[in-house]
């Protein structure tokens, strides 16, 4: 299998890394997680200083979505997954996040994912996702995800397991359709659970990763605090965030997830530079010009 509908084939992939999906053929096998304190000030002073072109003032959520987007599409390596034991990247940027219709126990919550270009900009991108926020609010008859798991529900069991595995079967050889993968949402390229948006203290929890789709980063945002440190003998305060990663460390190595986080960590300390389209590097190369670059060493 050399072709899918939702991503091209990456050739040009070192040796070592080509063996890992025969020695780690699970996301569970490979699994790497980081915590990391991250910088906010310079998201924090951005949003005091700047408006959206609707009037509205941004939010961390919108900004942090905006860096964490721009950083896989100028680092495509973290935009890639491993299917049928070949490494693959994907055709669009997207991530999925879940919002709770309001803070009770009983309000159900809801997913989708979002779908974006990778040269957007912050307005674009958060324009997208205040639509998807609202529409993530409605009431459950309402939500496509929740509407096709309740239609599936309705056969028997022997059916349903019949169903999940031709689905499994669609997906591993990359003729799942798009809209079983906006009903599921573990397709994207990332998924971001916003913990601090519950008040959750004591760091970050890491997530798991699926097996099911082809999610190959999640990530946990903790509560946004204002920290003190001591800079040559003075008192100063910095707005920080815990967030935690968890990465296929298939998809990539750590030396090029280290710099990537580092781009990360600068967007969200100059959130002008969002506002601005992106240089993107170029696309991976077809299998006849990766044979010919081969020749060509």
């Amino acid at each position: 299998m050399s072709k899918r509908n939702d991503a091209v084939r990456v050739y040009d992939i070192p040796a070592y890394k080509q063996i890992f999906p025969y020695i780690m053929p699970k996301r569970t096998d490979s699994l790497v997680y980081q915590n990391m304190v991250l910088d906010l000030s310079g998201t924090v002073r951005f949003i005091k200083q700047h408006k959206s072109p609707e009037g509205r003032s941004y939010r961390v959520f919108e900004v942090f979505l905006a860096a964490i987007l721009r950083t896989m599409a100028l680092r495509p390596e973290l935009n890639r997954f491993v299917s049928n034991y070949q490494y693959w990247q994907r055709n669009e940027l997207s991530l999925n996040f879940v919002v709770k219709e309001d803070y009770t126990d009983e309000a159900p919550e809801h997913s989708m994912p979002i779908y974006f270009k990778a040269n957007m900009t912050l307005d674009e991108i958060s324009a997208i996702i205040n639509t998807a926020i609202t529409k993530q609010r409605e009431p459950a008859s309402s939500n496509f995800t929740d509407q096709a798991i309740l239609f599936f529900l309705k056969f028997p069991r022997p059916i349903i397991r019949l169903i999940v595995g031709t689905a499994r079967m669609l997906d591993r050889n990359g003729k799942a359709p798009k809209a079983l993968r906006d009903a599921d949402g573990l397709h994207t390229s990332l998924f971001v659970s916003n913990m601090g948006s519950i008040g959750l203290g004591g760091g970050s929890p890491h997530h798991h990763l699926y097996e099911w789709g082809t999610t190959s980063v999640f990530v946990t945002m903790g509560v946004l605090k204002r920290t003190r440190f001591l800079t040559d003998g003075k008192t100063a305060t910095r707005d920080t965030m815990e967030v935690g990663f968890t990465v296929d460390e298939r998809i990539t190595d750590g030396f090029y997830f280290t710099k990537s986080i580092k781009l990360f960590q600068e967007l969200l300390q100059n959130p002008e530079l969002l506002l601005e389209r992106p240089l993107l590097p170029p696309p991976p190369l077809d299998k006849k010009t990766y044979k010919k670059s081969l020749k060509a060493r």
